[in-house]
């Protein structure tokens, strides 16, 4: 199996079975790869994020009305947080020293929830357009907790419209009706 097909074959394989999110992470990094369930569906809804130590340890997202799998290092004391209908994420402050130490999250109805503590290096993140906000979260962790956190941004789903469909009628009068 060392011709080039195949090799080629198995790296396509590879890369197709590792995390599909390219974008900015934040933190030192190391350890396994998460990340959020790709749902073109629902929108993020709620949030419960674990600390413990001093650190933060996992974080889960509500997508619709059922909760994500809890994504990061096992332990911790779970804080949860309900948006508000058409409430979404649209800023994330993050602070790490060697592990993600705090984040405080700010919402599109100015409210913020604030999780762990935030001191270390403390960056921003945002969506690179305006209108978007957050719809998923990806990073590395290890025992002790999340080692880099990134945030995917897009557009929210557009709600269905409610207006009843426009019934045309037409009178034997009318130039349409002849």
């Amino acid at each position: 199996m060392h011709r080039p097909e195949a090799m080629l074959l198995l790296l396509t394989l590879a890369l197709l079975g590792g995390p599909t999110w390219a974008g900015k992470m934040y933190g030192p990094g190391g350890g396994k790869y998460f990340s959020t369930t790709e749902d073109y569906d629902h929108e993020i809804t709620g949030l419960r994020v674990s600390v413990g130590l001093l650190l933060v340890k996992s974080v889960q997202v509500k997508l619709g009305d059922s909760w994500d799998v809890k994504l990061g290092a096992l332990g911790g004391n779970t804080q949860e947080v309900t948006l508000q209908p058409g409430e979404y994420i649209t800023k994330v402050f993050v602070a790490f020293q060697a592990f993600l130490r705090g984040m405080v999250m700010y919402t599109s109805k100015d409210r913020y929830f604030y999780f762990g503590k935030l001191d270390g290096q403390i960056s921003s993140a945002y969506p690179s357009q305006e209108g978007q906000v957050l719809v998923g979260i990806y990073g590395q962790y290890q025992l002790l907790g999340i080692k880099s956190i990134g945030f995917e941004w897009n557009y929210p789903l557009e709600e269905p419209t409610t207006e009843p469909p426009v019934n045309l009628t037409y009178s034997a009068n009318s130039p349409v009706g002849r």
